[in-house]
């Protein structure tokens, strides 16, 4: 099948689900215009900034978006372009935008709260408590395989005759006789990332209009791949991953607009233009006859039977490998973590969630059609799995886009395979700062929520209606409004407590000494920050992506699992349909716990040099497996009673 057919059915198939099926899902979530956001009425100026719908837009998308669609095709297409393309279109569109889209609406309802809070709001205290072990867990895993796959991009190298350079060409550094095609892009981050206070400042301080942002935007873009150019960096893996870690240790404390929010909108517009510079070379490629590599060496349509020898049985092994492309449950913390406290107003929540998935999707679409043009089943096999050899699956796309550029554009190979580097390398730092910081705040709520007795936590066991308001009024950025209408009640009064929220945590503890010095010292964001760091260098600096990325996947599919079930657990306390939440919620579950079970039974084989790999695959699945009955419980307890004063109207 040419290319350019599919692309254009995959295209018409995702527009067709955000114009028909993201609205009923805004009917049954009880979507409104009317209802103020946190971002306006908790307003504090580091956390809770209400920022206008195409910024929360590309600061989401660009977390979203990271390496996940690209890596995740790349590896499964083993098992066929059709079940990786069936399972990304049908995913995204059912599974993936419906599960961003409710978790971000129901933050926003909740206060701009995490997913944890909503667990213990609606399903109960030990909820909250599993919850936030296991996500814990899974953003650690997210960091170690995002941080090692940063330091494999840095690295890649290939033979310069293949990039269809002389041997003397000077755009790559060369080794021997591989030219290194990664230092480019790493210089680029570099680049960005100190341009990114600039744009912060002026689109949020001087209120620059967003199409003058975009426009300094691709000038910084450009400018740092030229600046990488000229000076490409040359450092060690491991030198590499701890001036990441440096970077982000930095970025997860400080306000969210001067780095995360900021970064994610210049690197966003590098995105933007490597999709359409995807498309436009893949367009070309059909129209010139190049639509795909023809013969027996072409990457099957189906080859279920000869990868599930190789990598795993299809089931469960090509739905937890191509993860954000169709569904993450990674995507529900971003929309809890730092989307949630910048909407402006509660239709952002349809546009920034359940748009900006299906945008990834057709991401992951182009990254398909690229394999499929740009390399054959022997090379694809050469690169990303070959016998007896560690595959790079980083490589594998820039090889498959840089042969997608010279069949369609008639460019070098270099230039498609550096463009594609540009692209990835970019957004892998970009999915590392949002994951730090949203294990920052993770471990911030255990705190909080532990320690609530003690008077040290006791403004923070308040919650954001207290402590928020009063950030947010020191500013001058709180707003009055009535309490019916402010997001995060459930049109309850602002006083009352939502569900199973506590009403009284008892009399505060005094401290002094020692303990009260140590739980001041967790309530500092550089403390979490440097737990978080840690904890991604444990599982980081020991294991490749190749070992992370399958408990990886499967433990962010069963993330998205538990989100999913959140969302019905809200949905039947509002007395609200459930069977588009409750029936992708069940299939992610089901599939998830086999591929958790499946890597269990390996890793326990290989012991004790795959210890921390076990301990956290049993914690995820004894985590995951508490929740699930607890929210089973609080179901039929919600469905039995369904108290009035918790159904919606309108």
């Amino acid at each position: 099948m040419s290319v350019l057919l599919i692309i254009v059915v995959a295209a018409f198939a995702l527009v067709l689900g955000g114009w028909l099926y993201a609205p009923v899902i805004g009917r049954v979530l009880g979507e409104r215009r009317d209802r103020v956001t946190p971002a306006v009425t908790l307003n504090d100026g580091r956390d809770y900034v209400p920022t206008r719908t195409p910024v929360v837009f590309a600061h989401h998308y660009a977390s979203i978006a990271g390496a996940g669609p690209i890596i995740g095709p790349v590896l499964a297409i083993y098992f066929g372009w059709g079940p990786a393309l069936l399972w990304v279109l049908l995913g995204g569109i059912f599974l993936g935008a419906v599960h961003d889209y409710v978790a971000t609406h129901i933050a926003v309802r909740e206060g701009g709260k995490n997913l944890t809070v909503v667990a213990r709001r609606y399903i109960g205290p030990a909820a909250f408590v599993l919850l936030l072990i296991l996500l814990v867990a899974l953003l650690a895993l997210v960091c170690a395989a995002f941080l090692d796959l940063s330091a494999t991009a840095l690295t890649s190298r290939v033979a310069v005759d293949v990039l269809q350079l002389a041997p003397d060409q000077t755009l790559f550094r060369v080794e021997g006789n591989q030219a290194v095609i990664g230092g480019i892009a790493s210089t680029s981050v570099v680049v960005i990332t100190a341009f990114s206070p600039l744009i912060g400042y002026l689109y949020l301080k001087r209120k620059m209009p967003v199409w003058l942002c975009s426009l300094l935007a691709m000038v910084i873009c450009a400018i740092s791949v030229a600046v990488g150019l000229k000076l490409p960096m040359a450092v060690a893996p491991g030198t590499w991953k701890l001036l990441i870690s440096g970077y982000v240790l930095v970025a997860a404390g400080v306000p969210v607009w001067l780095f995360l929010q900021s970064r994610d909108f210049i690197n966003v517009h590098m995105l933007y233009a490597g999709i359409v510079f995807l498309v436009v070379a893949l367009v070309a490629a059909a129209l010139r006859g190049g639509g795909a590599v023809s013969g027996g060496d072409a990457l099957p349509v189906n080859n279920w039977a000869n990868a599930s020898e190789r990598l795993g049985p299809g089931w469960p092994v090509l739905f937890v490998t191509i993860a954000c492309g169709a569904v993450s449950g990674f995507h529900s913390l971003c929309a809890g973590g730092t989307t949630c406290k910048q909407l402006n107003h509660e239709l952002g929540a349809r546009r920034v969630g359940y748009y900006a998935m299906l945008l990834e999707s057709f991401l992951a679409v182009c990254v398909i059609c690229c394999l499929m043009v740009g390399l054959s089943l022997t090379g694809y096999r050469g690169y990303c799995h070959p016998e007896g050899a560690k595959g790079n699956a980083v490589l594998t796309f820039a090889m498959a886009v840089g042969h997608t550029t010279n069949v369609g554009l008639g460019l070098p190979v270099a230039a498609g395979a550096l463009g594609a580097m540009l692209l990835l390398e970019g957004f892998l730092v970009t999915t590392l700062d949002t994951a730090v910081r949203l294990t920052r705040y993770m471990i911030e709520e255990g705190w909080a929520t532990l320690f609530a007795r003690y008077d040290v936590f006791a403004d923070v066991a308040a919650g954001p209606s207290v402590a928020g308001a009063a950030a947010g009024s020191a500013v001058g950025a709180a707003v009055a409004v009535p309490a019916a209408h402010v997001a995060g009640t459930g049109g309850l009064t602002t006083q009352k407590p939502p569900l199973l929220e506590p009403a009284s945590r008892g009399p505060v503890v005094k401290t002094r000494g020692l303990p009260r010095v140590a739980l001041q010292l967790l309530r500092r964001y550089w403390v979490n920050s440097g737990i978080a760091v840690g904890l991604m260098l444990l599982l980081g600096l020991g294991n490749g992506y190749a070992g992370i990325w399958p408990i990886f996947g499967s433990a962010n599919q069963l993330l998205a699992a538990m989100a999913l079930i959140v969302g019905t657990c809200w949905l039947v306390a509002r007395m609200r349909p459930v069977w588009y939440t409750l029936l992708p919620a069940l299939f992610m579950l089901v599939t998830s716990f086999a591929s958790l079970g499946r890597e269990l039974f390996r890793d326990v084989h290989q012991w004790p040099g795959s210890a921390a790999m076990v301990i956290t695959e049993v914690v995820v699945i004894a985590m995951s497996a508490g929740l699930v009955a607890l929210a089973a419980g609080r179901w039929q307890s919600l469905r039995r009673r369904q108290p009035a004063s918790t159904v919606e109207v309108g």
